[in-house]
């Protein structure tokens, strides 16, 4: 029996023998033309005419450009942002790395979290992803349980680096050598000028240090926690993102991609892994994300304009959804330069930590300081958005924007859905296809937990970029319904009850949450009271929220949706939350 055919074979050229190269090329391009030299020899002709122009014209250098432009190889130019890419930025196929990949739906609600994550791949996160945590003492303790019983469950002690604002026991298998406090440097503590010269500490290291000192003693707890007031630990949170990026190069030096996400980051590992090992290059200088607007840079070097200087608004990942950046991009963010005088080698430029303190002091948000630091070393955000999602599960506002594209993160997880949802995505993982959000979908989604219409409920979530939607006048529930029926785009509703009479037509899907009756105190004020009357009375006005969906119509719309490619979404800054 003849051995099979291998795959992939090399095949050497047959010998020429007493045929010319040129008959052979005769024969290729022109087949058995009985007079195919004329032919050929025009066709060699025009080739070495067409060559000989395009070395003239490169020997010209770019000068000569405003004299060549007839030419058909003129250099093409990237598709104008104002065009959004149809085709996908992943072009190949993407599997899975889990193994098994998924389980049956009973097993994935029955299996303890250990069994769960016997599949996860190891050999990813030891050796090419490094996931970084950042929380906080002051959070919900059940944040924190459901973030490491679902999402950051499977991580083996070394592979999961944690950083928090106090160096204390968790209760989880992660070592203390992967827990650290982020150790920040002195002079974040340190007074600085303040009002017209006058120095002050930071009021939220002020509470800091007093949380510290009750730690050390033993005697700090949640009612006595002094980042508990005014807000301090939000008001510290943006102090640690800078501090998380180059600790975790310091700790985890050289790893392909660095995943940087929070307690109530839902993180989809395996679309996540699909997408940076399935065709990114980690050297390159990634920096992605959801896209928020960050600083103006008023003295931007605008390449396209010749280094004119302009104002450009630059645009930063949000922290919640998470963010990524590559080893090219932390080797350029983390680069210091050295001195080259005589004292060679000695380093001049401060730690990241310390380069921008004085802006981190001065803005709100350490996300957008990180975003402000990676501009100002050259590079730009890679917006993904909605992969990188800042909506919570509940608030998705499912539309042709976010239903054939893969969900890598979303934000603000409730600790009820965190566990369900991560158990949920052990029994419908796809060795050949991402999760999408159609699959998300059908995890919860309108009439799973409720009937078409639903009171004390509120389903409005705004959607920027969605086209349609309007907020109509409706005296009565039955109004607002026949209002949305009567508008072919509307698929849910919310009205507005009581004494106001409000009703929002939305031309998106959006499951939302409980929302009880509000009660708003004001004062109705008489410009001529008569005499002996009040000049003004308090009112209690109560509004009541109800939610409806079209569910014929949504089945409808799903239908003329169904997702036959996945849409891995190109960068792009014009797709925002």
């Amino acid at each position: 029996m003849a051995a099979p055919a291998p795959l992939l074979a090399l095949h050497s050229p047959k010998p020429v023998g007493s045929q010319s190269r040129f008959t052979l090329l005769n024969r290729r391009i022109f087949g058995h033309h009985p007079r195919p030299s004329l032919l050929c020899w025009s066709l060699v002709s025009l080739v070495g005419a067409f060559s000989l122009l395009v070395s003239f014209r490169f020997l010209l250098g770019d000068n000569s450009r405003s004299r060549w432009t007839f030419l058909p190889f003129s250099k093409s130019q990237p598709p104008s942002p104002a065009e959004p890419r149809t085709d996908s930025f992943l072009p190949f196929d993407t599997t899975s790395s889990f193994h098994p990949v998924s389980y049956s739906e009973s097993e994935s609600q029955s299996k303890s979290i250990s069994d769960l994550c016997a599949n996860f791949p190891h050999h990813i996160t030891q050796n090419r992803i490094q996931a970084v945590l950042k929380i906080g003492h002051g959070e919900c303790q059940d944040k924190l349980d459901a973030q490491l019983n679902s999402v950051s469950a499977c991580f083996q002690p070394g592979e999961l680096l944690i950083f928090s604002d106090l160096d204390e026991d968790l209760k989880t298998k992660h070592p203390p050598s992967n827990r650290r406090p982020f150790n920040l440097p002195s002079s974040y503590f340190d007074p600085y000028p303040h009002n017209e010269g006058q120095t002050t500490q930071a009021e939220e290291f002020t509470n800091y240090e007093a949380m510290i000192a009750l730690a050390k003693e033993g005697n700090l707890t949640t009612e006595n926690d002094p980042t508990r007031k005014d807000n301090t630990g939000w008001k510290l949170d943006k102090y640690k993102f800078l501090a998380e990026v180059e600790r975790a190069w310091e700790m985890r030096p050289n790893k392909e991609w660095y995943v940087f996400y929070e307690t109530d980051t839902y993180v989809v590992w395996d679309n996540l892994f699909r997408f940076l090992l399935g065709g990114l290059d980690p050297n390159k200088e990634w920096y992605m994300g959801s896209p928020s607007p960050g600083r103006v840079d008023n003295d931007y070097a605008d390449p396209e304009q010749n280094g004119r200087r302009t104002k450009i608004k630059t645009w930063f990942a949000n922290g919640g959804p998470g963010f990524v950046l590559s080893r090219g991009a932390m080797e350029k963010l983390l680069r210091r330069e050295m001195r080259r005088e005589s004292e060679e080698g000695r380093l001049v430029m401060p730690p990241l930590t310390l380069k921008w303190l004085d802006t981190i002091r001065s803005d709100c948000c350490g996300d957008s300081v990180l975003g402000w630091a990676l501009w100002k070393v050259g590079f730009k955000l890679s917006g993904m958005f909605p992969m990188f999602n800042v909506y919570p599960l509940h608030g998705v506002p499912f539309s042709e924007r976010k239903w054939c594209q893969p969900v890598l993160t979303m934000h603000k997880t409730l600790p009820a859905d965190m566990e369900g949802l991560w158990r949920w995505e052990q029994g419908v993982r796809r060795l050949g296809r991402p999760l999408l959000y159609a699959d998300l979908y059908e995890f919860r989604h309108p009439g799973s937990i409720q009937g078409e219409v639903h009171k004390n409920w509120d389903n409005t979530n705004y959607d920027k970029q969605a086209k349609g939607g309007q907020d109509v006048g409706a005296k009565t529930l039955d109004e607002c319904e026949k209002a949305c029926q009567d508008d072919e785009k509307c698929l849910q509703y919310m009205w507005r009850g009581e004494d106001r009479h409000s009703c929002v037509l939305q031309v998106f899907i959006n499951l939302g949450l409980e929302k009880q009756p509000e009660r708003k105190e004001k004062n109705i004020t008489f410009e001529n009271p008569h005499k002996g009357e009040p000049a003004w009375r308090l009112e209690v006005e109560v509004t009541s929220f109800t939610s409806g969906w079209m569910t014929d119509r949504i089945e409808g719309w799903k239908s003329e949706h169904e997702c036959t490619r996945v849409d891995w979404l190109w960068p792009s800054l014009d797709r925002y939350f």
